[in-house]
């Protein structure tokens, strides 16, 4: 069964979003996809922008606590336990990169549970989990 895990993550302090996204873009997610895009099906990352909380407060990613939220989907556990190989192999360098664009102890990396509506337009069938 697939697996899905979030990546909730928050700029370093004296960033500009626009220098984060940058240095999310052009390097960290380079890395990534160089030692993990063979174990993965799906890859996004979503930069967050304006959002309002359940009483219609408005905020933005100061406010929300998060500047982007990654997703990535592994086919199963055998990919999971080989992009864990891969990352201590290489666990120097993912955290020096990590310590250039990303306030570590702010960021997620979350397991998901997902369910798919189904009779949606554009609804894929099937659940990850």
């Amino acid at each position: 069964m697939p697996i899905k895990k979030l990546v909730m993550v928050k700029r370093k302090p004296g960033l500009t979003p626009e220098q984060f996204r940058d240095g999310y873009e052009n390097s960290h997610s380079r890395i990534a996809v160089r030692l993990f895009g063979h174990l993965w099906l799906e890859y996004r990352r979503n930069y967050l922008q304006t959002g309002y909380n359940f009483t219609n407060d408005e905020g933005n990613a100061d406010v929300i606590g998060f500047d982007a939220i990654s997703e990535f989907i592994l086919p199963d556990e055998a990919a999971l336990e080989e992009m864990n190989r891969i990352s201590m192999e290489n666990i120097e360098m993912i955290k020096e990169d990590e310590a250039k664009w990303f306030d570590q102890s702010r960021c997620w990396i979350v397991n998901c549970e997902t369910f798919v509506e189904e009779g949606l337009a554009g609804a894929r069938q099937g659940a990850v989990a």
